[in-house]
């Protein structure tokens, strides 16, 4: 791994530096013309992790800061992690990308002289690439850059050839200028960060509930907006996640700014965006299905687990027909005007005499009552909970709680960020809770609905591994149930409500 220093130059030309370098006993190679690409998924987890991950011809490079390089062959740039061979790299990729898909940041192509020195033993003693003629949109670089690699042992050698660099009208990199790829990512215009769908922006508690509703509704509009593409190609199942949660996001503060917003305003941004949610459900639920089936399955036997295998085909062709439906929904005329036209209704200050009553309240007199009522009806609704209550309340519960959880997410500007993440903790127990009992009941229906699919002729041992698959997850689905008494009663105690109580009392005024 290259984990020495770069320079930089920005003379015309590299041909003072060769001769220095061949009079100072360095050999200096013929050049090759290498391709680079620099490859991160839409939220930039490689950046993240601190890594930098780049294809070199047909080699891809996993490095970083303090971190020791990895290479392994390439014959073609990867999409994901299970792309690439079994191996150290591939697990140390997959622990970075999870479910997420590689996309091409950037291209450029370089020459490359390597630049070595040995002793009168042959042994290297200094080693180095003298990167010339980048080539990367928007157009060429002007600058020539040297790479010094460590070679243990060596350290006066490679200070050496950084003297002679230097001589020659180069400079240090540092940590402002980032790497080669860095400088190329910032000509393109390219943010290595990725983008991030935070659902939280920056509030102020006095100004008026509508302006604060508006500004909300415009960060999730720009989320929601940001994910359609990547959603339609089909990306990675992110993009339709994200752009899930960011159409039930807006969809709840709409419906908790009835008294802020424009009454047509609310109205017709609720039945837009019930009507794309609506799409989105089967694809995603779909989605889970295949990303847990592993997990699912994992208490079956292996015959078993091969007999299941049409009907995990048949749960893939499913999803790839939910997904064209979505896609065909998302391109739409309808729906392209309407995300158009909601970014542009939200992007400008709305008079608050067009509003609802209490459009010009101080936005955290209304935040604070509506956090409130969520809390008091999530409780209500848990408290009249038992055995026998059906499953279809008990999931209307679990939209009780993602209400109370949204609240708390889209409106944290006003919010201290330490008692909210303690509240959203115990939050988040009763959540998950809920969601695994949901999953479940969802799963064993889309299940059954696989089997009346398969075609005839199927094995009879298929039908016979359905009913254990079906065994297990109703199981699951009952532990759950059987977990919630203790879960709500968790919740549902004076450590909470005085986690709710600081929370309040630290919102910003």
């Amino acid at each position: 791994m290259r984990s020495g220093s770069t320079f930089i130059g920005t003379d015309a030309g590299t041909e003072q530096l060769i001769t220095a370098l061949r009079a100072g006993g360095f050999d200096v190679g013929p050049p090759t013309t290498v391709a680079t690409t620099v490859l991160d998924t839409f939220d930039g987890r490689v950046h993240r992790a601190g890594l930098r991950l780049t294809r070199r011809n047909a080699v891809l490079v996993l490095a970083g800061r303090e971190v020791v390089t990895v290479e392994v062959a390439s014959p073609a740039v990867p999409r994901v992690a299970t792309d690439l061979p079994p191996g150290p790299f591939r697990s140390r990729l997959a622990e970075v990308l999870d479910v997420r898909a590689l996309l091409v940041l950037a291209t450029f192509t370089s020459r490359e002289h390597p630049i070595v020195r040995r002793n009168s033993d042959g042994k290297v003693v200094a080693s180095a690439s003298l990167v010339e003629r980048v080539e990367a949109p928007p157009g060429p670089l002007g600058e020539w850059f040297v790479v010094v690699d460590d070679v243990t042992g060596y350290d006066r050698r490679s200070s050496d050839l950084g003297a002679l660099v230097v001589a020659a009208g180069a400079r240090p990199l540092d940590d402002d200028d980032g790497t080669i790829a860095d400088i190329v990512l910032r000509a393109a215009g390219v943010d290595p960060a990725g983008h991030h769908d935070d659902p939280s922006v920056p509030l102020d508690a006095d100004e008026p509930a509508l302006d604060g509703f508006r500004l909300v509704l415009a960060n999730l509009a720009a989320s929601i907006v940001a994910n359609v593409a990547g959603t339609i190609d089909d990306i990675d199942s992110e993009f339709l996640h994200d752009l899930r949660v960011a159409v039930r996001r807006s969809r709840s503060v709409v419906g908790h700014g009835r008294h802020v917003l424009p009454a047509d305003l609310g109205e017709w941004g609720a039945n837009e965006l019930k009507s794309i949610g609506t799409l989105t459900g089967p694809p995603r639920d779909l989605d889970v299905y295949v990303l847990e089936w592993d997990d699912y399955v994992g208490g079956l036997g292996a015959d078993v687990v091969r007999a299941l295998q049409p009907v995990r085909d048949q749960l893939e062709s499913s999803r790839a027909a939910a997904y064209d439906d979505l896609a065909g929904m998302l391109r739409s005329d309808a729906v392209t005007r309407f995300l158009r036209q909601w970014q542009g209704r939200l992007a400008a200050p709305i008079d608050p005499a067009l509003g609802g009553r209490d459009a010009a309240r101080p936005l955290a007199a209304v935040v604070r009552r509506r956090i409130d009522k969520a809390q008091s009806r999530l409780l209500d609704h848990g408290r009249a909970i038992t055995a026998a209550t059906p499953a279809e309340e008990v999931h209307e519960l679990r939209k009780d709680a993602k209400k109370l959880r949204y609240l708390l997410e889209c409106f944290g500007g006003l919010l201290p960020d330490d008692d909210r993440t303690a509240f959203v903790k115990r939050l988040k127990a009763l959540q998950d809770n809920l969601g695994e009992h949901q999953d479940a009941e969802v799963h064993v229906a889309e299940l059954r609905q696989a089997v009346a699919e398969l075609p005839t002729g199927t094995a009879p041992t298929t039908f016979v591994a359905v009913g254990q698959l079906i065994e297990q997850l109703d199981a699951r689905r009952q532990a759950a149930r059987d977990e919630f008494a203790e879960r709500f009663t968790a919740y549902d105690s004076p450590k909470t409500h005085r986690a709710l109580a600081r929370l309040l009392d630290g919102m910003t005024a």
